[in-house]
């Protein structure tokens, strides 16, 4: 179904983005469901481009000088763009989930952390809305590639691979990995996802306004009774 909105997508990644419509919403178009963030959407939404901001400082000072690099010193780097794409991904799903036959509980929204849940709802909305063709960013040319790089970003959790490592007879084996890692590569990537994550719950948020504008009333498929299931 296509609902009549153009993803603003491929931002020049040299200029500021424009403020995010987040921070400006439309009086008496929101829902009048719960959010999973109780209205805290301002405040979360300058929280995730303080993590961004940050991660971005950390590697133009790797990539500056490669010399001062220690081999743990990437994984500061993956947490905060990991906690950065967990709102970015919380952000969509909240915009998005209106859209979708049953809403996704905003308790259980709120309280996960899971990564790949998070992916396959915004790839359920991304085809609900039909927008396929526009969901693209650098090193995302599908839903297949954006499942792919949110897993891959899940599976970089330094703890995680320390855990798995740990029986190995070189201590040395997890450091070698993120020595090898190339973290200003990993940055690029997440930078433009991010950046199409922003754009495409501003472009939910405003085609949901539109219908409600038109409709004169917001409708849902799903019933109002909601069950928690937490990840």
């Amino acid at each position: 179904m296509d609902y009549g909105y153009t993803i603003l997508k491929k931002r020049p990644m040299n200029k500021k983005p424009p403020i995010s419509r987040i921070l400006k919403p439309k009086p008496g178009t929101r829902s009048a469901f719960p959010s999973w963030h109780n209205g805290a959407d301002a405040e979360i939404h300058l929280y995730a481009q303080s993590l961004q901001n940050v991660a971005r400082a950390l590697v133009g000072k790797l990539e500056l000088d490669q010399n001062i690099r220690a081999d743990w010193d990437a994984c500061p780097i993956v947490l905060l763009y990991r906690e950065a794409l967990e709102l970015h991904l919380k952000a969509l799903v909240g915009e998005g989930s209106n859209f979708l036959k049953t809403r996704t509980d905003p308790i259980s929204l709120s309280q996960t952390h899971f990564l790949r849940w998070l992916a396959q709802i915004v790839c359920q909305i991304i085809r609900t809305v039909g927008w396929e063709s526009e969901f693209t960013c650098e090193g995302v040319s599908s839903l297949a590639d954006f499942s792919a790089l949110v897993n891959e970003v899940e599976s970089f959790d330094p703890v995680t691979r320390a855990i798995r490592a740990s029986g190995l007879k070189d201590p040395n084996s997890v450091s070698q990995y993120y020595r090898t890692f190339d973290i200003v590569q990993f940055a690029k990537k997440l930078d433009g996802l991010l950046d199409l994550l922003d754009v495409t719950a501003d472009a939910l948020a405003a085609a949901w306004d539109q219908r409600t504008e038109i409709s004169g009333e917001e409708k849902f498929h799903a019933g109002r009774t909601i069950k928690p299931t937490i990840h």
